[in-house]
């Protein structure tokens, strides 16, 4: 059972509370996991991941209550999506590669390691985890238990409601050490007995040793981030939008920038109970927040639509590695024959974000003074 609320007016109230309450804390306190609920975490992810809530509308809402220079880690940790997403653009392969292992879902049986059991049951309850604790999971599951990296990234992505594909791929890959090469995440149990403030300790359970045999792997060259000039070559007469989970409130966003549009919201069934009834109440609140956004649920619907609104020109939220609807299908096809143009809207947040995020982190870490300003989001919100 989850215990996220289903509103946007909630989750501002919620976030809203946490600055006020525990972001003046949070760079001391965030790696702890003090058990569900979680109080020194935003818990912000899984709305996040959806855009229900947008990167400007978080930081404007916590910058209402704190300076940046008091907050750094905050707007890191929010920038970090950001990074993963854009480091996956530029590396595409790495996404195909891990496509190509497909195992079906499975549960570990017993381990007899009660932080493990522990997490593991949490998970499947909620659709949550802390994020160290993601990290112990995963260095269990591969180091001590001998599991595969991508069955336990299968693992997460059936069962977290933030799953987002290039933070989960490349997290995963991390701790197995194969995005910094060589240099794998070991889960110690002095480490976990620390930040459990002594909840968990699983002294002699776990394999803390481990040599990798991945010293001559290489990423690749990373693929050039061009910012596409698409959105130009739309006209803003009978203009519709489609939202999806890639993208909740784009449509608020294109109303700032003064467009009239029709718009419709897809909405796909997810085969987890726990994960398909959260974004059933979500998408129900963006279409109660806007009475004028129709439900669809297939292609067919979509085309029945754009006949019905005389829609000719279409913008689609941006599909990132791992996050396709629209582009690989015969969709787009279809609708070009129908005389309907198209474009996929690579939001600015993005765009700005992207093309600093070829290497690793620390070298994107330089920007984010930079993308903040670009931002504006002091003037917007």
């Amino acid at each position: 059972m989850t215990n996220f609320p289903f509103t946007k007016s909630e989750v501002i109230t919620n976030l809203s509370n946490f600055s006020q309450n525990e972001l003046q804390n949070y760079a001391s306190n965030r790696n702890f996991d003090y058990g569900s609920p979680h109080h020194n975490v935003s818990k912000i992810s899984p709305y996040l991941r959806r855009r229900f809530i947008s990167e400007e509308e978080i930081l404007g809402i916590v910058l209402k209550y704190h300076k940046i220079n008091e907050i750094e880690k905050f707007i890191e940790e929010i920038f970090w999506r950001t990074y993963w997403r854009g480091w996956l653009e530029s590396h595409p392969w790495i996404y195909d590669q891990y496509k190509m292992y497909d195992e079906d879902q499975f549960i570990p049986k017993k381990t007899g390691i009660k932080c493990f059991e522990h997490w593991k049951e949490e998970l499947l309850d909620t659709g949550y985890l802390h994020n160290h604790s993601r990290m112990w999971f995963a260095s269990i599951w591969i180091f001590t238990l001998g599991y595969s990296w991508q069955s336990g990234a299968n693992f997460f992505k059936n069962n977290l409601l933030d799953y987002c594909p290039a933070s989960n791929t490349l997290g995963w890959r991390w701790v197995a050490g194969l995005q910094t090469i060589g240099k794998p995440y070991i889960a110690r149990a002095d480490n976990i007995k620390f930040f459990t403030n002594d909840r968990f300790y699983p002294q002699n359970e776990l394999k803390e040793n481990h040599i990798l045999n991945n010293q001559n792997f290489t990423n690749g060259k990373a693929k050039d981030f061009i910012k596409s000039d698409e959105k130009k070559l739309i006209k803003y007469e009978n203009l519709g939008i489609i939202l999806n989970n890639n993208d909740l409130s784009l449509h608020q966003l294109l109303k700032e920038k003064g467009m009239v549009f029709e718009c419709c919201l897809l909405y796909k069934k997810h085969k987890n109970i726990l994960i398909n009834n959260f974004q059933k109440k979500i998408c129900e609140d963006v279409k109660n927040n806007d009475l004028n956004i129709v439900s669809v649920n297939n292609f067919q619907d979509i085309y029945k639509w754009l006949k019905d609104k005389n829609i000719k020109n279409l913008i689609l939220p941006y599909e990132t590695v791992g996050n396709k609807v629209f582009y690989e299908s015969d969709f787009l096809k279809t609708i070009t024959n129908l005389e309907v143009k198209y474009t996929f809207y690579l939001r600015e947040w993005d765009g700005n974000a992207f093309q600093h995020a070829t290497k690793g982190f620390f070298n994107f870490k330089k920007n984010i003074s930079t993308l903040l300003n670009q931002a504006n989001i002091k003037n917007r919100f």
